[in-house]
């Protein structure tokens, strides 16, 4: 009961109307609303904490952006804004744009399988894509100095290709452990993974998650891929117009870090990071993104370097899957970077 008055109170503060929350998750403290809510304030809590101040602004622009669509519709429509979309869908799409990654567009068809059913859904895509471009585009410029980058280099590379669709690892990967939940009888990443091989998009199942707590598609984006460390089948064609796989300059460098380290990305999590540590993306990132930054604590970092980081983290998560799965990728199709 008192974590529940403490959930209630925090998000009354926070602004939410708990009007609009339905009575039965009130009295419960939990339910899909009151997931998605709480998930949304409690990022935007941890982005204040650590001072990364640009990303919330960017959050609040964005949760903006879809407000004011949803006041235009409702105006169109004649509806309550509410009837066009309620509080919770809104911070779930928000939050789940927010995560996808540079190259990745967000689709039609995973909003309406999502729930989204406004006359209005190609006007709410435009400006999710235009929060999205300028974002990106701002971005690249405050980036523009930085010379470790893969992209914005102006150099020809060519983008990762799938001559088919499912590939098949011939085993699990040696070191992967299958740890099912004892209450779903699944594994952490087997439901997203489940969906994913039914059909749905990447960007569906982040926002509507079992539990009902929204989450970033790059971690949908995991799961399926642990799939195939499991020996899972995964449609690999269709996940890169999801998820934007490493191009061949970011597969060299990524190829260059595993050699200048030392470290075996097939090898035992456990034992192969530094002086036979714990594997740590950091470490193993640290010829790409520099001694100075692995240095860094990360309140020390600047937003650049966040954003860095996390780039090359997506494109490190493909990179460790396919080898470990012993996927051998081709290039071709050359492309401006």
């Amino acid at each position: 009961e008192e974590k529940r008055q403490e959930l209630l109170s925090s998000l009354s503060n926070a602004g939410v109307d708990l009007a609009q929350v339905p009575k039965e998750e009130l009295e419960n403290g939990d339910g899909e609303v009151l997931a998605a809510l709480k998930q949304w304030h409690s990022y935007l809590e941890r982005l204040q904490k650590t001072g990364n101040n640009k990303r919330v602004d960017e959050m609040d622009d964005l949760r903006s952006r879809i407000e004011a669509w949803r006041s235009d519709m409702a105006v169109q429509f004649r509806m309550a804004p509410a009837s066009v979309m309620e509080e919770h869908a809104v911070v779930k799409i928000a939050y789940t744009v927010a995560s996808m990654g540079v190259g990745v567009r967000v689709n039609k068809d995973a909003l309406f399988a999502a729930g989204v059913r406004s006359g209005g859904l190609d006007a709410l895509v435009a400006t999710l894509v235009e929060w999205m471009d300028e974002k990106n585009k701002k971005n690249e410029v405050e980036g523009s100095g930085n010379n470790k980058t893969a992209s914005g280099t102006g150099k020809v590379t060519k983008p990762m290709s799938f001559q088919t669709h499912t590939f098949k690892p011939s085993k699990s990967w040696e070191y992967a452990v299958y740890k099912p939940n004892k209450k779903t009888g699944l594994a952490t990443w087997e439901s997203s993974y489940n969906r994913f091989l039914a059909g749905e998009h990447a960007q569906t199942i982040a926002m509507t998650p079992a539990n009902g707590r929204p989450i970033q598609v790059g971690t949908v984006v995991g799961h399926i891929l642990d799939g195939l460390t499991h020996g899972r089948e995964v449609d690999l064609k269709r996940l890169s117009s999801e998820s934007t796989p490493p191009n061949e300059e970011e597969w060299d460098k990524l190829l260059m870090c595993e050699s200048e380290t030392g470290f075996d990305i097939t090898g035992d999590p456990s034992t192969s990071g530094v002086d036979g540590g714990h594997f740590v993306m950091k470490d193993f990132l640290c010829p790409v993104m520099g001694n100075a930054f692995v240095m860094k604590d990360y309140t020390e970092r600047s937003e650049e370097e966040k954003a860095e980081f996390s780039k090359w983290c997506g494109v490190l998560k493909w990179y460790m899957s396919l080898r470990r799965a012993g996927y051998i990728p081709s290039f071709d199709s050359q492309i401006l970077v």
